[in-house]
């Protein structure tokens, strides 16, 4: 960059901050978030500032935004791939949520990760544009050509236009934010038509390749979650494995979920393992127990309730990318619906975990289960039943209305998860890679229960049991 241009940029970007600056001290006397206005004033100083145009010279520079956690990162992640091989002399920023910066850290689609914090009110529009025109500030002077905001939020679409992008392309059209910055407001932000409503799948991956594949003209070919370790850590967990038990098949575990409502409860899983190791007798299974430091007590619980031996728990002692790891190693997963699932389904191991999303609620596009589950591998979620009464009027996207506690997911009972471990196992000796629900239903005729076995296709958006039928 010339002497000239350097001096042209720094007044520039001096320009655009005081101009920043001055928005917020109106935002706040008027206690009103205009994002027309926003992009009224911005616009001119981004054109007037070579923010429009592509620097001669320079690589293209792109700027991705994830703003979910760990297992919607891990779902990105096909997403992230299309970017890389569309544009191979690119340079690529990647930002990240914290939870998602261990991932990051390794992905070797992207040249740089830069983690926002986003520590603000959600609820507070005035708060979320101060975080957001701090933020920017960062991102201003690498001029990014192109901004794919692969985002959950509003105010990422809003973040990828204060920084300045030229291109910013968004969410699927219809697509309904869940912070007070909804699509009417910051969908002006973008450049471009947003793509329809992703048609290939209901999986979150697809979510997340609509608005790359609608610009890039083209779909990616053979999609899949991904998690990247760094060379020879699984080798290492390997050797740590065998060297604790050589003989062993060992099942990872975890207890975790950043929500309570989809955290089973810890003596449910001690039935479910006891009877694990009751009819694996004949060969030495065992399970490894992870989670983050909130996991390590209930993880402990659990260990002391086994056999001795049976059980390690490193729980709250691994980094996220090391508790990956650690669980490819595995033979499967069992554990509740968390970041950690993702990344076992991502690293090929089949995945039983009881879900919080009772069989009789409607299973329609927001149903939780229908687009957050492992993608391409055996897997096998336990349903409850029946939505517990004030939970079946309220439209949630889990199901249990409750948020920081095990509600529904409480009727779910070791026998049902024990079934789900026997039709896994089947599941894993046929070589199918579909998505099962598996849930109890009342037999009025023999005064009991029977199971009821739904391939994930077959499900009818008003309500499961629609169409399900008992199984044998």
């Amino acid at each position: 960059m010339g002497k000239q241009k350097e001096r042209d940029a720094f007044l520039g970007l001096g320009a655009i901050r005081q101009r920043m600056q001055a928005i917020l001290e109106r935002r706040r006397e008027t206690q009103t978030l205009d994002i027309h206005a926003i992009y009224q004033e911005m616009e001119p100083l981004f054109q007037q500032y070579g923010y429009r145009e592509h620097a001669e010279g320079e690589p293209v520079k792109i700027l991705l935004m994830h703003d979910g956690g760990a297992g919607d990162f891990i779902s990105a992640a096909p997403a992230i791939h299309a970017v890389r091989k569309q544009f191979p002399g690119a340079y690529i920023t990647l930002v990240v949520y914290p939870r998602s910066r261990d991932l990051a850290a390794t992905c070797p689609y992207v040249d740089q990760v830069v983690v926002n914090p986003r520590q603000h009110d959600w609820k507070n529009p005035l708060e979320i544009l101060q975080w957001n025109l701090r933020f920017a500030e960062k991102l201003l002077p690498m001029h990014y050509d192109i901004c794919f905001s692969l985002a959950w939020y509003g105010c990422t679409v809003l973040l990828s236009y204060l920084c300045g992008a030229m291109h910013r392309i968004g969410a699927p059209q219809g697509f309904q934010y869940v912070d007070p910055l909804k699509a009417e407001f910051v969908d002006e932000l973008l450049t471009g038509q947003p793509p329809k409503e992703a048609v290939r799948g209901r999986h979150t991956m697809f979510f997340y390749l609509a608005p790359v594949e609608n610009a890039l003209g083209r779909e990616a070919r053979d999609p899949h979650p991904e998690v990247w370790l760094l060379a020879g850590e699984r080798e290492c967990w390997q050797a740590e494995l065998q060297a604790k038990a050589p003989e062993a098949a060992w099942i990872s575990v975890s207890l975790g979920g950043t929500n309570g409502r989809r955290r089973w409860p810890v003596a449910s899983y001690q039935a479910l393992l006891s009877d694990i190791l009751a009819e694996e007798s004949a060969r030495d299974v065992r399970f490894l127990l992870i989670g983050g430091p909130e996991d390590r007590k209930e993880s402990g619980l659990l260990v002391a309730a086994l056999p001795p031996g049976k059980a390690w728990n490193l729980a709250g002692k691994l980094s996220y990318r090391a508790s990956v790891a650690a669980l490819s190693c595995c033979t499967l997963y069992i554990g509740n619906d968390t970041g950690l699932m993702h990344a076992a389904g991502a690293a090929g191991l089949p995945v039983l975990s009881p879900n919080c999303y009772a069989a009789d609620l409607p299973m329609n596009e927001k149903a939780n289960p229908l687009h957050q589950y492992p993608y391409g591998v055996p897997a096998v979620m336990v349903l409850p039943a029946h939505a517990r009464p004030e939970c079946k009027s309220r439209n949630v996207s889990m199901g249990c209305a409750a948020s920081g506690r095990p509600h529904c997911i409480l009727d779910i009972r070791s026998s049902q998860m024990l079934a789900g471990y026997h039709v896994l196992k089947e599941q894993i000796r046929l070589q199918k890679t579909e998505l099962l629900f598996l849930f109890e239903t009342e037999d009025a005729v023999h005064r009991g229960h029977q199971l009821v076995i739904l391939p994930r296709a077959e499900i009818h958006p008003d309500a499961v049991q629609a169409t399900a039928g008992p199984t044998k």
